[in-house]
């Protein structure tokens, strides 16, 4: 507590988050000041009640900001009123702190968040404050954040509301809301280690079957056998092919797309694909994208032409996704004999933990005929009736 006749003073700290994310105050040397954290004011108010404000990254702006601060306490104190409050920082202009503060925090290596990460973040805390139609944090509550994951769910798969929900988890902690008070445990979408799912190559010979144009038969078939992430194949162009005598494909960053680690990597071609496609280069020879549209930009409604396929072919639409055709390929590589490495490079998989999932048991007709495979030949009771005989 400050002396009752002491002047009121103000004094200046700097906020620093470390590299594991840890929260720190220092105070500030006008003389030198630092940079690259958030200054706040220090301060007793008439009441005699310690007060932190923050008031943003500028250091000219934060020195302003503290001598205003520092008169208009001592005014306050000379004429005995009552100090008056900031106004309270909108969920809004919350939002906009937030996105900035995003952009410029760096990672343990020194880069920056990535801008797919950022942009990301934007839209998830729009359609978050969209929902739930609040402007003051305080006035967030736990029925909020359930309509909000309710109308995720309808949406997307679980593992993208968890991620989602991450997200929305970092704005509210930037907003001094703390998400476990308002949502039990037991509630908040957590993400479940689940076996991959596969395709049966039952269902594959009747997706193919039921495919009409070329350009989407053949992008269904590297997705099949190369098992690239949808916007790696979207964006893929005919640069990133080699269909000479070892054919492969090149899976890798480039100045207007990023791949999901932002490392590149390189899967060879099954070799009857690699000739289709090359068949297919004799048709577009001016095309930039291997399977773009005819105004020679990205096709994105793959999902939907794979969806109305598969109606075609008589089986269920909800059964098919994208993603699972990457599924596929690493789980019919492992099951046919390629090695764990050897998958996990193709898969541009950072740990073979990640590759190790499609490593999942057989079943249905394949269990069957590898369990007959296993023990058909041996048959007790036949052995059973060769012992008798001795």
């Amino acid at each position: 507590m400050p002396r009752v006749n002491s002047l009121p003073s103000v004094a200046l700290y700097i906020r620093i988050t470390d590299q594991k994310g840890r929260r720190h105050y220092e105070r500030v040397n006008c003389r030198h000041p630092q940079t690259g954290g958030i200054f706040c004011l220090h301060y007793f108010n008439p009441e005699g009640k310690r007060t932190w404000l923050t008031v943003g990254r500028d250091i000219s702006q934060a020195l302003e900001a503290r001598f205003k601060k520092e008169s208009d306490l001592r005014l306050q104190q000379k004429e005995g009123a009552k100090p008056v409050p900031p106004p309270p920082q909108t969920l809004e202009e919350l939002r906009d702190a937030f996105l900035q503060d995003r952009r410029t925090t760096f990672k343990k290596d020194g880069s920056p968040l990535d801008p797919d990460t950022i942009t990301s973040y934007a839209k998830v805390t729009r359609e978050f404050l969209d929902i739930v139609k609040r402007k003051l944090p305080w006035e967030i509550t736990r029925q909020n954040l359930r309509d909000w994951i309710a109308q995720q769910r309808e949406r997307v798969s679980h593992r993208t509301v968890c991620n989602r929900y991450v997200s929305i988890v970092c704005f509210l902690h930037f907003c001094e809301v703390d998400h476990k008070k308002l949502l039990p445990q037991n509630e908040r979408p957590t993400p479940v280690e689940e076996t991959p799912e596969a395709y049966s190559q039952q269902e594959m010979d009747k997706f193919f079957f039921h495919g009409v144009r070329e350009r989407d038969a053949l992008a269904f078939e590297l997705y099949l056998k190369a098992g690239p992430r949808e916007r790696e194949l979207t964006n893929l162009e005919w640069s990133d092919l080699n269909l000479g005598l070892e054919p492969v494909v090149h899976f890798r960053t480039k100045k207007d797309f990023r791949t999901k680690t932002g490392k590149s990597r390189v899967v060879p071609l099954e070799r009857s694909l690699a000739g289709k496609l090359a068949e297919w280069r004799l048709k577009n020879p001016t095309s930039r994208y291997i399977f773009g549209t005819n105004q020679g930009v990205p096709e994105g409604h793959f999902l939907r032409i794979a969806k109305g396929i598969a109606k075609r072919a008589g089986m269920n639409p909800q059964n098919f996704w994208l993603h699972k055709f990457r599924d596929t390929f690493a789980t019919w590589a492992l099951r046919r004999g390629v090695d764990i490495r050897t998958v996990q490079h193709w898969m541009g998989h950072e740990s073979i933990e990640m590759t190790m999932k499609y490593l999942a048991p057989e079943q249905g007709e394949r269990a069957q005929a590898q369990i007959n495979q296993a023990f058909g030949r041996f048959d007790t009771t036949a052995e059973s009736a060769a012992c008798q005989k001795v």
